[in-house]
């Protein structure tokens, strides 16, 4: 989605306060009053929007929303106020952001950057780049040298903002190289801390474990004290208790500026905060996790002393998907909220998550299972019975990056033999090795006893020659007899 600003005035205040912004916070009578929060309030799970919901708010008044109790509850979603603006007579209009304009801000400011100290200019650009900029495709930011050999997962976020994923598209998400996503399972009020459960988590955590994605949950806290942290991990416990066995990554505490919860707030009480939270949800038996910003981590709490304990995920968008340069430990990183992955509309947060063990969360390597549907009747296509756990792939061979597997036991449609692989009727490839299928000769073939030329000649098959194969080895096939031939004298039936 193409963000376009609204005003200008909002940019040149970021910029001259660096790291202050005005946000609105709602009052019953539908009237905005102005609230200081950090710039960095534009970051964090669940970005950006749906253009349906787009559609479905723009234009109109918070009484009108406040009319409709489905709607009503938006007007606290802390997600809200990334996207709107409030005038005084409390008609809602699209905040939006120009790519093209924030760098040309950006630009301006390196320029001008004389008497701002580096750690300033790194906020800055931290900040500005949130609106809007970033990387788009999956994989395509730089990651840090540090964990550069570490193995990385690609991961998104989301929350109602993207409404309910189908199944279907779950599969796209997933076929599209997504193995780790991190759902948001409820929220505090932006003016209230009231407790909120996310309305469409049920639908779509269901949805991404059928799918065979990995799934951890996120709470977006606006909690002001320790005690309002702890209240917000019970909460968060409770909603979890008929999901427990889908959640294998951990369950988050996503603490952005907003609303109630200042930066003044988080410099006092943030650290212990996110304690409270983190050790209530490792007593409930789960891996918990603190989720900030760059300018959060170094400048309001104190992330030295978090990373040690608790696995960090860091939210910085760095600008043409360059590596980021925050200094402390990290084991998922939020590089970009203008991603776009198959199967949701819009743009979305992208992450990685490495392998590399801090905090002692060490993600696992499972690729997520692909579903053997039938392909399209204008495919002509065969059956392959898989004989063990096989990878799909994206060519055919090793080397190919993996997207999927299938289970042992599991049929898949293939299009035709490549050397010892099929191509799939969806386009990927699948290594035939313990796979069986039904194949026909496609001339007068050989057969021996192994898989070469150097093996004993047993006899010769005529054309048309029905056989069943059970295994293929570099480019020869083993028959159900024991019998070898050659794969590139076959065809599939």
């Amino acid at each position: 989605m193409k963000l376009k600003t609204k005003t200008t005035g909002l940019l040149i205040a970021a910029v001259a306060c660096l790291s202050m912004a005005i946000s609105p916070v709602f009052m019953a009578n539908g009237q905005a009053m102005a609230s200081e929060v950090d710039t960095q309030d534009v970051t964090g799970a669940g970005l950006v929007m749906t253009d349906e919901m787009y559609e479905q708010i723009d234009g109109r008044y918070v009484e009108d929303l406040q009319a409709d109790p489905d709607m009503a509850a938006l007007l606290d979603d802390p997600t809200f106020l990334r996207y709107f603006d409030i005038s005084d007579n409390g008609k809602i209009t699209k905040k939006q952001v120009e790519t093209d304009e924030v760098d040309e801000f950006i630009a301006e400011m390196d320029a001008n950057a004389e008497g701002i100290d580096n750690d300033a200019i790194v906020e800055m650009n931290s900040d500005m780049n949130c609106m809007g900029c970033g990387v788009s495709g999956l994989g395509k930011a730089k990651a840090p040298d540090k964990y550069s050999s570490n193995k990385r997962y690609h991961c998104i976020d989301i929350s109602y903002w993207q409404g309910k994923v189908s199944s279907d598209n779950w599969k796209k998400i997933r076929d599209a190289g997504v193995t780790h996503a991190i759902l948001r399972v409820g929220y505090s009020g932006l003016s209230n801390g009231k407790h909120n459960p996310d309305s469409v988590f049920d639908n779509n955590i269901k949805g991404a474990y059928k799918a065979g994605i990995k799934v951890g949950v996120y709470y977006y806290s606006t909690a002001v004290s320790t005690s309002e942290a702890l209240s917000e991990a019970k909460y968060t416990v409770g909603l979890l208790k008929n999901y427990k066995s889908m959640i294998t990554l951990p369950v988050v505490f996503d603490y952005e500026t907003g609303g109630r919860l200042s930066s003044r707030v988080m410099r006092n009480a943030g650290t212990d905060s996110c304690k409270a939270f983190c050790d209530y949800v490792k007593s409930a038996g789960y891996t918990p996790m603190v989720y900030a910003n760059y300018m959060t981590l170094t400048k309001y709490i104190d992330y030295k002393t978090l990373e040690k304990k608790y696995p960090i995920w860091l939210a910085n968008y760095t600008t043409n998907g360059s590596a980021t340069t925050y200094p402390g430990s990290y084991c998922m990183w939020q590089y970009s909220s203008s991603g776009r992955v198959n199967g949701l509309s819009g743009s979305i947060d992208i992450n990685y998550v490495f392998n590399n063990g801090q905090g002692g969360f060490l993600a696992s390597g499972n690729t997520p299972a692909v579903t053997a549907t039938m392909p399209s009747k204008k495919v002509k296509s065969y059956k392959v019975l898989t004989g063990s756990s096989m990878n799909i792939r994206k060519g055919p061979s090793t080397s190919y990056k993996s997207v999927g597997l299938v289970a042992k036991g599991k049929t898949v449609y293939a299009t035709g033999i490549t050397g010892s692989w099929a191509k799939l009727a969806n386009g990927y490839y699948m290594a035939l090795s313990k796979s069986s299928f039904v194949a026909k000769t496609k001339w007068p073939v050989n057969y021996r006893t192994g898989p070469s030329t150097d093996y004993t000649l047993v006899g010769t098959y005529s054309k048309d020659k029905v056989i069943k194969v059970v295994y293929v080895k570099k480019g020869w096939a083993k028959m159900s007899n024991g019998y070898w031939l050659k794969a590139t004298n076959i065809k599939m039936q």
